[in-house]
């Protein structure tokens, strides 16, 4: 059995929406048969009863408790407690599935995860993007251990869970996703991607930027021929955008 794992806390991400979404594009996506774990603040809510899908309570973690930390629950996934053993692909929720996933599982027997989206311009960007990982929870312990054995302070510190992955598997043994496989909406496929550094906002704060900005401005978005995945980040959220409209696999929505 496969095990794929989100988390999906507070408002932002309805799982009628998004985790359904998920659901609905691992099953077209995915040949193998597989578990979805969801790792929530909500697992009452009556979505959960419709999916043969694992729901995890949150740890208890005050210093997470505000919605612009909610990311550092994702570290949970990684203590030897998760309910969720083996080999393990963690996807964002607001990542959205377009291609064949059975190759994020055949890859390598690696610790495995994205090179942030900075590698656009800077090829040697030494920083992950936590998106989309996987591992195997018999090899990896060492990434809970170390932020465990001090988690306040590890929070405190790194501006965010990918940050302090960065730092974790640094010096072992790891291997970045192929670019094209997982790639950024707004700075890699949305009208073929922006032609040089900037955020894809408008100089208003607005999204997205002044069309001359990208490579294909008379086009909406340009997808490579092995991407399986887009990553949302930042602004704007999936729901906000057409390719949402024609790639999301959820009903009248």
């Amino acid at each position: 059995m496969i095990n794929v794992v989100g988390v999906a806390v507070g408002s932002k991400y309805p799982p009628e929406i998004y985790v359904e979404n998920l659901w609905l594009g691992l099953n077209k996506h995915l040949s193998k048969p597989f578990r979805l774990t969801i790792l929530t603040d909500d697992k009452q809510n009556p979505y959960y009863a419709s999916r043969p899908i694992q729901t995890v309570d949150l740890p208890n973690w005050p210093e997470v408790d505000t919605p612009s930390r909610y990311w550092w629950y994702k570290m949970y996934q990684f203590s030897p407690d998760f309910p969720v053993h083996g080999d393990v692909l963690y996807l964002d929720m607001d990542t959205v599935i377009v291609g064949n996933m059975d190759k994020f599982f055949t890859y390598t027997t690696c610790f495995c995860i994205c090179q942030d989206f900075n590698r656009k311009w800077i090829p040697t960007y030494n920083v992950c993007n936590s998106s989309v990982m996987r591992w195997n929870t018999g090899m990896h312990r060492y990434i809970w251990d170390d932020f465990v054995s001090a988690r306040v302070e590890n929070i405190r510190k790194y501006r965010g869970d990918q940050d302090f992955v960065t730092h974790a598997i640094k010096g072992r043994e790891y291997t970045l996703w192929p670019e094209e496989w997982a790639m950024s909406f707004k700075w890699e496929i949305f009208r073929g991607g922006l032609v040089k550094s900037g955020t894809g906002l408008a100089n208003d704060g607005s999204w997205p930027a002044d069309p001359a900005m990208y490579h294909n401005p008379d086009q909406p978005w340009t997808l490579q021929p092995n991407t399986s995945i887009v990553v949302f980040h930042g602004r704007p959220e999936p729901t906000e955008t057409d390719f949402w409209k024609q790639h999301s696999l959820v009903p009248n929505f």
